[in-house]
């Protein structure tokens, strides 16, 4: 019995010293790794205020961390400053044997990160040490709470607040970044107040919160705004030229399907886009001249243009309102037209031969005119090279009057009374024309003539002429030959798809309106 408690108290000693050894051993080794951290850091002007290095957990945890770039001259360099990285899980065998890293865990937290995009003649001249070479395996970084800001040159382009986290890194070299040098098994990232700006831009743009999610390929974005830089007054002057000013307010946006391996070669796929309650606001000042010399090309044309590939199965936008402004040529006042609960989808959108299936992408859409009356149309936007384009839809239940605050202050003319009952069209168009026809129906029409000045007041002569020429009614029980206008455009190339759209609309209803389709061909 006694030699038995011997064996065990033997035993006692013998693994407290090994641990005791093993402790010491270990204390020793970590205040050396420490130093040499520290030295190794150092050399690549990054410095820190505590090094611990723990070869019991295989752990290393540095504080208040920063670098700084120092070969930028006088120029601002790029830096970054964390309060804590901490590194968990580190293989010593593969470090110590094979010169490979593998670490489990890697955190940032608390801190910041600016990076200067610079001209190529600048980041021509630019030193800067390089990081060691390795093949680096990393089963997860963690970045929390790193406030991100990208310049050009000197102007904040960029900044936000990032969160981040990433599973299963693999580098073959910290020293490269091509899509080849490296590959990650997902990304979730949550970015928070990010803002985009610019010294050039006319525009401020800020998102409320932006998420990403690889593994469920969904993107999210909440509260976007794009809200111009200067007034009505001032924002097409600093061009000296016509400029359609926007302002745009979306409460949600989300993305499914999206490929975010394809993203790394500039291939955007998603299945569906969906933008929930947008609110644009557009105006445009008339006054000024209309300058533009090159072709606005029409929707395939300009997609097709984008430097990246991509494709959306369906795009779709919901609830939206999109009000119209502008301050005519020669008149005193803005003119205005509205769209409300405008629903709209737009299916197999590629600018390369992703749907071999189909010959073309659609556009339909619903809405609310001015409150009121209502507009489904459809718009095809053929793939093929000899495809025509075709727009087709019908506008029903507008009381005319309610279009009195565009034509007031635009036309200097005013709608007493009618009812446009309905109003078919469908028209082809390409590059440079449009042909098609209109098919109409309202009710007690009379419009009143406006003098062209500030304070107008009724042209009794004009009006009496204008009613005179104009058909109080053109109902069903007028036949369809007298109700039918011929849609002949010639499309000016300089501007976008909207003006051809609404001008071939127009060039239906002055036909229809004022002359039946037989006279028209005589004239």
């Amino acid at each position: 019995m006694k030699s038995f408690k011997r064996k065990i108290r033997f035993g006692i000693i013998i693994t407290c010293g090994i641990l005791i050894l093993i402790t010491t051993v270990s204390l020793v080794l970590s205040r050396y790794a420490e130093k040499t951290i520290t030295k190794e850091l150092s050399a690549l002007d990054i410095h820190t205020s505590q090094i611990n290095v723990n070869f019991l957990n295989r752990s290393v945890t540095a504080q208040n961390v920063f670098w700084s770039d120092t070969s930028a001259g006088t120029s601002p360099g790029d830096s970054v400053g964390l309060n804590k990285i901490k590194v968990t899980g580190i293989d010593l065998y593969q470090l110590l044997i094979h010169k490979t890293i593998r670490l489990r865990r890697v955190s940032l937290t608390d801190g910041y990160f600016r990076y200067h995009r610079r001209s190529p003649k600048t980041n021509q001249t630019q030193g800067g040490k390089s990081l060691p070479s390795a093949n680096i395996t990393i089963n997860s970084i963690e970045v929390s709470n790193i406030e991100a800001e990208i310049f050009n040159d000197t102007i904040r382009e960029y900044s936000g607040t990032l969160n981040l986290f990433i599973k299963d890194i693999r580098l073959a070299d910290l020293n490269k970044t091509g899509a080849e040098d490296y590959s990650i098994g997902s990304i979730e990232t949550s970015i928070t107040n990010l803002a985009l700006t610019g010294n050039e831009s006319m525009y401020n743009t800020k998102i409320s919160h932006l998420y990403a999610n690889s593994s469920s390929g969904k993107i999210v974005v909440d509260s976007i705004s794009l809200m111009p830089r200067y007034s009505k007054y001032r924002f097409s002057r600093t061009k000296g030229r016509q400029m359609d000013r926007f302002a745009l307010t979306i409460p949600r946006l989300s993305v499914s399907g999206f490929d975010f391996g394809l993203a790394k070669d500039s291939i955007y796929r998603a299945m569906m886009v969906e933008i929930d309650n947008p609110k644009l606001h557009v105006y445009r000042d008339k006054r000024l001249p209309f300058i533009k010399h090159d072709v606005t090309p029409l929707p395939v044309a300009m997609i097709r243009s984008l430097p990246f590939e991509m494709s959306v199965d369906t795009i779709k936008i919901n609830r939206a309102t999109i009000r119209y402004e502008e301050f005519p040529e020669k008149g005193f006042r803005t003119g205005y037209v509205t769209f409300e609960n405008l629903n709209a989808t737009i299916d197999h959108v590629s600018n390369r031969d992703f749907f071999t299936n189909y010959n073309q992408s659609t556009i339909k859409v619903t809405s609310a005119i001015m409150g009121k009356g209502t507009i489904e149309a459809e718009f095809s936007l053929p793939y093929g090279k000899d495809q025509v384009y075709n727009a087709r839809g019908v506008i029903k239940n507008l009381s005319l009057h309610r279009l009195n605050p565009i034509l007031e202050n635009a036309a200097f003319i005013s709608v007493e009374s009618g009812t446009l009952n309905q109003l078919n069209f469908n028209f082809d168009y390409d590059e440079y024309k449009s042909n098609g026809s209109v098919l109409i129906n309202y009710e007690d029409l009379k419009i009143t003539s406006l003098t062209k000045e500030k304070d107008s007041s009724p042209n009794e002569f004009k009006s009496w002429l204008l009613n005179t020429f104009l058909k109080n009614d053109k109902d069903k029980d007028v036949s369809k030959e007298k109700r039918t206008g011929v849609i002949q455009f010639e499309r000016d190339r300089k501007r976008a798809i909207f003006n051809l759209w609404v001008k071939s609309l127009f060039s239906g209803l002055r036909s229809s309106v004022l002359d039946s389709p037989a006279k028209k061909k005589k004239k």
